[in-house]
């Protein structure tokens, strides 16, 4: 009788939910075939760029004036050499981070700390990213029954807490001005005042890019606009940015 009096209801509710399944299945095949196509031409034109990558460079080395070419070309090899030292030493870094953080969560009582380190150790390539570790290991040793004294609130709480700030002081403090100061030959002071200002001026994306465009921009400084000014001041070449009015 129930279901003979509520047919109508029934029928509604099942087609709707019948909709709403049919409605993610297609949003669901939807998003993978745009992942896989997004792969498929990130993986064609990846392919086709490095293997015509020397005819782009002669066609880019086509579009710079002869008379101007040597220098063009040592500057560029110059910037080459320092962002690729950059990437380098940010490898160099992530290593040493990974191995600070599965230490660490060793030391600490994080269950799974051979797992969790490492992975939290690769987020530390995007500035803040490696913060996610400690809300996690957070949840880990709460959910373990036999963490014994290190079951405490205040433990769980503090101890992911303080292996993530003694990374983030070693990478931004001790790492990153040591290895990335030899690798792009910066000194400490610039290193740290590029992060700061690019942290501030672009945010996440601006922390990324900070310390290879400050290397760069060392590098036009010192090969091409201060060779000039010393001309200019031992009054060897003319003023290049005249202020006399006429």
């Amino acid at each position: 009788n129930w279901l003979r009096d509520n047919r109508e209801q029934i029928g509604k509710k099942a087609i709707q939910t019948g909709a709403e399944w049919a409605n993610g299945a297609i949003q669901a095949v939807w998003s993978l075939g745009f992942i896989a196509f997004s792969a498929f031409l990130t993986g064609f034109f990846f392919y086709f760029f490095c293997t015509g990558y020397g005819r782009v460079l002669e066609f880019a080395e086509g579009l710079i004036p002869e008379r101007q070419r040597p220098r063009v070309l040592d500057l560029l090899r110059q910037m080459d050499r320092a962002i690729a030292g950059f990437i380098r030493g940010r490898l160099t870094i992530c290593a040493c981070l990974m191995a600070w953080y599965t230490v660490g969560y060793g030391m600490v009582g994080v269950p799974g700390w051979l797992i969790l380190g490492p992975l939290v150790g690769v987020l530390s390539l995007m500035p803040y990213a490696a913060g996610i570790g400690a809300p996690i290991a957070m949840l880990l040793m709460w959910l373990d029954p036999d963490g014994g004294w290190q079951n405490a609130w205040w433990w769980i709480l503090g101890a992911p807490i303080g292996v993530s700030l003694v990374s983030q002081a070693l990478d931004d403090y001790v790492l990153t001005p040591a290895i990335q100061g030899k690798s792009t030959g910066m000194d400490m002071p610039t290193i740290l005042f590029a992060s700061l200002a690019g942290g501030v001026l672009a945010g996440v994306y601006g922390l990324l890019i900070a310390i290879p465009a400050a290397a760069c921009i060392r590098i036009l400084l010192r090969e091409v606009f201060l060779p000039r000014f010393k001309e200019w001041a031992s009054g060897r070449a003319s003023d290049f940015l005249p202020l006399e009015k006429e």
